[in-house]
């Protein structure tokens, strides 16, 4: 019979890297923002520019939306597992008259 275990403090680790990365995208499409193409000069030029911080601002966005949904689920699990624990604690110490 296979063991199966569930790590919670790397489930943690894991939902504090996905925080980490989506504030990162956050800043870097402030930053975009901040210094989007603003007359480069040449009309095409400009226009290439700002296609290319539309689709790397969709993509950003999009990435992040979906990180939302892994952190929702990720707390999800968290929550489920650590009541399970919780209760398994609790019928094991309760049966055993607290021993």
């Amino acid at each position: 019979m296979a063991d199966f275990e569930v790590d919670l403090a790397e489930l943690r680790k894991l939902k504090s890297k996905l925080t980490s990365s989506k504030d990162r995208m956050e800043e870097s499409l402030r930053r975009m923002k901040d210094t989007g193409p603003k007359n480069l000069g040449k009309r095409s030029l400009d226009a290439a520019c700002e296609d290319f911080e539309d689709d790397w601002e969709h993509g950003l966005s999009e990435t992040k939306k979906r990180i939302e949904i892994l952190e929702e689920g990720i707390d999800a699990i968290l929550k489920n597992y650590e009541k399970t624990e919780s209760e398994i604690h609790k019928s094991l110490t309760s049966s055993t008259g607290g021993r």
